[in-house]
């Protein structure tokens, strides 16, 4: 399959997770499935772009997988898909995200980091480009999600948002940590998982 059907089932699938009422096993099982249709690499020349203050590439690297919503600052849904990581000594991965409240629709076209805040910790930022719904966003807008994953069932697990045109969500728990609201797992390195020398690029976007 070429890489441009890859990314077109990608799409679809997160598209799917995006719709109706999540649960935490059809979230994090629909998070598993994305992972092999996601590894589009970014080449090496834009992963290792410099001026980055996108955080520390862990060693080794690893990626993450995560589906589900948290309550927006106006009281509504803002359902996520997102999973990122190294692949092959490049970034790859993919976000989608729709803010209910707004009707706000953020989709990546490029994954330019994957990076962690603190080395050694449970949390790991996504960093890249994304197209939106909104006319008045320059196209693409730069973003950074963080993912934070505190254990099974999914609970206390936590998300944030922040794009270069001052959209943020700031980091918090899926659900208000009341259950059924999705799950964030940090997948163990495997041998495709290489990017030593990777410097994470995220545009000078905050951390959410």
């Amino acid at each position: 399959m070429s890489d441009e059907n890859r990314r077109a089932d990608l799409q679809e699938k997160t598209q799917q997770l995006l719709q109706g009422s999540l649960k935490h096993v059809r979230a994090a099982a629909l998070a598993a499935a994305l992972v092999p249709l996601a590894a589009v690499a970014i080449s090496p020349a834009v992963a290792r772009a410099q001026g980055s203050g996108g955080g520390t590439v862990p060693s080794p690297c690893d990626f993450v997988t995560s589906g589900g919503f948290v309550i927006a600052p106006g009281g509504r849904d803002a359902n996520f898909g997102a999973h990122g990581g190294c692949k092959h000594d490049g970034f790859w991965g993919h976000v989608n995200y729709v803010d209910h409240n707004l009707g706000y629709h953020l989709d990546s076209v490029q994954i330019t980091g994957y990076s962690t805040p603190s080395p050694g910790s449970n949390i790991r930022d996504i960093c890249g480009l994304a197209t939106t719904n909104n006319p008045a966003d320059p196209q693409p807008v730069a973003f950074r999600v963080r993912l934070v994953d505190n254990g099974e069932p999914g609970t206390a697990d936590r998300f944030g948002i922040t794009t270069s045109n001052g959209y943020m969500v700031q980091t918090r728990l899926l659900n208000n940590g009341m259950g059924g609201g999705g799950n964030i797992q940090l997948q163990d390195p495997n041998p495709s998982t290489t990017g030593e020398g990777l410097a994470a690029e995220c545009n000078q976007v905050p951390e959410p």
